[in-house]
């Protein structure tokens, strides 16, 4: 599944009119990520910091449209709580730290001002995660991707990207969020809720143009 999405996004960047003036750049910043789930009728948000780094490709579209596809390197996570539902057992609270292969493939719109250019943009986000560590009060083990064990997430994301760049010359600073649709609970015991995945991250970024 990896192999083919990853064969696509490749097929999509070479099959491009060849007349269309592609850009390729590289940004890097640091990420805000929290993993949130509903407790007693309240969302919670356990957060921490990482990082992304990404190579990206800006290919004009029509005037001011473009296709802004990315490939990024993510350290995300966040903590969130495990309900034991066993008399006897307390809530554990688990800190998760780990890393991911994302794919962000985003509609632009930008707008000129003058020497700098405003930019918005928006569109579904792949994301396939690798490996990291989970820690709770008493251990802190690997986690292990696409298992069903206890300290386990699921290896995929389907998120919904969106933000907000201005370029001056080469040079780019943006704000992007990704939400997480999918629940990345590799075991949902009866009584808790679905986990998902959300990320703020500012960047600044350089153009080859």
């Amino acid at each position: 599944m990896r192999k083919i999405i990853f064969i696509a996004f490749l097929a999509m960047l070479m099959i491009m009119p060849s007349a269309a003036q592609v850009t390729f750049g590289v940004r890097a910043g640091g990420a805000y990520s929290s993993l949130v789930q509903k407790v007693e009728g309240t969302y919670n948000a356990g957060a921490r910091f990482g990082f992304s780094l990404a190579g990206l490709a800006d290919i004009p579209l029509y005037k001011g449209l473009s296709l802004r596809p990315e490939l990024a390197f993510v350290n995300q996570g966040g903590s969130f709580i495990s309900n034991f539902q066993v008399e006897g057992a307390k809530n554990s609270l688990n800190k998760c730290s780990y890393y991911s292969i994302q794919v962000p493939v985003n509609l632009a719109y930008t707008f000129h001002i003058n020497d700098v250019q405003l930019g918005v943009y928006a569109g579904p986000a792949l994301d396939f995660s690798l490996f990291g560590k989970m820690k709770t009060e008493n251990q802190n083990v690997d986690i292990h991707f696409g298992q069903t064990k206890e300290a386990d997430l699921k290896t995929f994301d389907l998120g919904v990207s969106v933000g907000l760049r201005v370029d001056y010359s080469r040079y780019f600073f943006s704000v992007g969020a990704l939400c997480g649709t999918l629940d990345r609970r590799a075991i949902e015991r009866e009584g808790e809720s679905s986990l998902y995945q959300n990320n703020v991250t500012l960047s600044l970024g350089y153009m080859f143009r």
